[in-house]
């Protein structure tokens, strides 16, 4: 027994279990978007972060050189630097065709050049080094880790390699990294950390102020992807896209809900007629809202987090440090807005129904008149719908022209699935064109270069190419115009393969090897963790937009069971319903899809001027994604309606139209 109208609310929705969890669904999804896309954005920061630093090798936000006692007391006392630290660079000694140049770093300097390590640790004090691995074979025979090698009457304990860097090869100049506590006013220069929460643009100035330009070094590609919204071309990016976003999660979340509340107007009348005020109506309305939100907003916080981790375990897997790529980040703050957006969204379009009901006569409500707009009649004169086939057609033309409400609220769907795939697929398009993806393109594993000082020079290179193919651990050999271009059997001897190479040809010509093995495999995986971001990300885009329409257009076709019911019992055969029905979806699919088209080539435009000033690329008009996403629209609409139509067709005509 009902002891009071608020719990209508509940009967409600235990007595309508498949309308109630189809539109908690909607809400389902649709706060997942939300906070999937926030945390996949703060992820993606994140593993930015990581790539610079180790496509870099350091992770220091500036650096002064010629400073002063002055210049030191105010970094050191400043509460904005969160660290710094201080490196020199000492001589440069001979070590048989090469040289190492000595540089010396303290424990908070090490810290930032942790990211040029490839093997072992950092030097902990001066009697420790770390050196280039294309070094070693200069330094000492068969020197390892561990081992103890001599350089300038001093003797280190080599304790770390560093990652092999082209300049340093092509200048035949090796680095030697060790140790030191002590650093005299104005040696070798300082290197700092601005404190996250800092406004780095303000400390940057300061710092500028304090010295002249030439002795400031800005690590400006790290600052970029830490501080966004420093940059105003990547912060209006960010407000298209975080906007674009919230847009579709409260549409969709107002569809899931519209659609199974206006359908319930003849029930507001109902109480409406028997003395229910306008206030108690939109009570009853906001508390199945309420009711709906509270189950569904922290059942898709949890997809989200599990979309997120799943990312992170792809990473795990593909990457052989994948578990150091720092993706899978909960932070509170995205998942505490997504739920304040989705609680509002629901509340506001539950609001707006209920508010509306409470205002229409009882009468006309429950006569069930109110989404059937009436028109005049008008003699139309086409032949081609004269014929039986077209008949299914021309009634589900008639279906969706009546009820402009429904066919708004059936399209939005589609129109948003369709804007949000086509402009992520335009950023994804604009990212991969960007100079940043471009300059991780990889070289081949080792590189030779010849002197040319001499008029034989064809013949000697000639037998250099000879010498090279000779190699047991290489497998194919370019010719340059002065180089070569060498590709490896096994990469994990290069080292080996590189000194072989010195030993077999270097001492019979004028060469300079460069080990590309190093650098190629950080921005291998650099641009593999992108590649993983978008198309994740498009993925994750593409399958909620696609459960938002099956959800959406099901449910459109469910509340009409007693009017398909109707249509059967005078008369209408079961193929010509089912007609009707594809039909009807395929019209939604077909509109909508063209409106999103529409509105997502001109989002997709507005984020390409936005993104001009950080990414120098060239807008053309997103085809495939475009095609795609008509094709699937098309497609999705199909498929939405063979459920319910299973349904419909094994219903009793007499129960459905008795249904209250």
């Amino acid at each position: 027994m009902i002891s009071s109208y608020k719990q209508l609310s509940s009967k409600y929705l235990k007595g309508n279990m498949k309308r109630t969890i189809l539109t908690l669904i909607g809400i389902i999804l649709s706060v997942a978007l939300i906070s999937t896309v926030g945390l996949f954005m703060k992820g993606s920061q994140l593993s930015q972060i990581e790539n610079i630093k180790k496509l870099n090798g350091f992770s220091f936000h500036f650096g002064i050189s010629n400073y002063n006692e002055a210049l030191v007391n105010k970094i050191k006392y400043n509460p904005l630097i969160a660290s710094y630290g201080f490196m020199s660079q000492g001589g440069i000694v001979s070590v048989g065709e090469v040289s190492v140049q000595k540089n010396f770093a303290d424990h908070s300097a090490m810290e930032f050049l942790t990211y040029s390590l490839v093997d072992g640790r950092l030097p902990a004090n001066d009697r420790e080094a770390a050196v280039d691995s294309w070094t070693l074979p200069y330094m000492k025979k068969g020197l390892q880790i561990g081992d103890s090698f001599e350089l300038d009457g001093q003797t280190y304990q080599l304790v770390g390699l560093l990652d092999n860097r082209a300049f340093t090869q092509n200048k035949k100049v090796g680095r030697l990294l060790t140790y030191k506590h002590d650093f005299a006013i104005g040696e070798g220069r300082i290197l700092a950390e601005i404190n996250e929460k800092a406004n780095f643009q303000e400390v940057l100035e300061e710092i500028k102020s304090l010295t002249e330009d030439e002795n400031l070094v800005i690590n400006e590609e790290l600052i970029r992807v830490l501080k966004p919204g420093s940059n105003q071309s990547i912060l209006a990016v960010l407000v298209i896209v975080v906007s674009i976003v919230v847009i579709a999660t409260v549409v969709v979340i107002y569809n899931a809900f519209q659609i199974s509340v206006v359908e319930r107007m003849k029930q507001f009348g109902l109480l409406r007629s028997i003395g229910a005020t306008r206030k108690q109506i939109r009570q009853i309305v906001m508390r199945e809202a309420a009711a709906l939100a509270v189950i569904a907003i922290p059942v898709g916080l949890v997809c989200s987090i599990l979309a997120v981790a799943a990312l992170q375990s792809i990473f795990t897997i593909l990457l052989e440090d994948g578990a150091g790529v720092a993706f899978f980040h909960i932070d509170w703050r995205i998942l505490f807005i997504s739920s304040i957006i989705a609680l509002t969204a629901v509340l506001a379009s539950s609001y707006y129904p209920a508010f509306f009901a409470g205002r229409i006569s009882p009468l006309l409500a429950i006569s069930s008149r109110l989404s059937i707009k009436k028109e005049a009649i008008k003699k139309h004169k086409n032949n081609v719908l004269k014929k039986p086939l077209s008949f299914p057609l021309s009634l589900a033309f008639k279906n969706v022209k009546r009820n402009k409400n429904r066919y708004t609220i059936t399209i939005l769907s589609i129109i948003i699935s369709s804007v949000l795939f086509i402009t992520f697929s335009s950023m994804m398009d604009i990212a991969f064109a960007s100079k940043y993806v471009k300059d991780l393109s990889t070289k081949s594993d080792l590189s030779i270069s010849l002197q040319q000082d001499h008029g034989d020079f064809s013949a000697e290179r000639q037998q250099i190419l000879e010498l090279l193919k000779s190699v047991e651990n290489v497998s194919e050999v370019k010719e340059q115009d002065l180089s070569f271009e060498i590709e490896l059997k096994d990469k994990t001897q290069s080292v080996t393969t590189v000194a072989h190479i010195d030993e077999s040809v270097g001492k019979k010509h004028a060469i300079t090897i460069v080990n590309h093995i190093d650098e190629n495999k950080v921005k291998k995986d650099s641009e593999l963790v992108i590649k993983v971001l978008i198309y994740s990300f498009i993925t994750v885009i593409s399958l909620i937009g696609s459960l938002n329409i099956l959800n959406t257009i099901t449910i459109s076709i469910i509340i009409r069971r007693k009017e398909l019911a109707a249509l059967k019992a005078i008369g209408m055969s079961q193929k010509n319903l089912k007609k009707m029905i594809i039909y009807e979806a395929l019209i939604y699919g077909f509109s909508g899809s063209l409106q999103g088209i529409f509105f997502g080539c001109i989002l997709s435009y507005i984020i390409y001027l936005a993104a001009s000033g950080v990414l120098r690329v060239e807008w053309t008009i997103p085809y495939e994604a475009c095609l795609i996403t008509f094709v699937s629209a098309l497609f999705i609409s199909f498929l939405s309606v063979l459920i319910p139509l299973r349904k419909i067709q094994k219903d009793n005509l007499i129960d459905v139209i008795r249904e209250q």
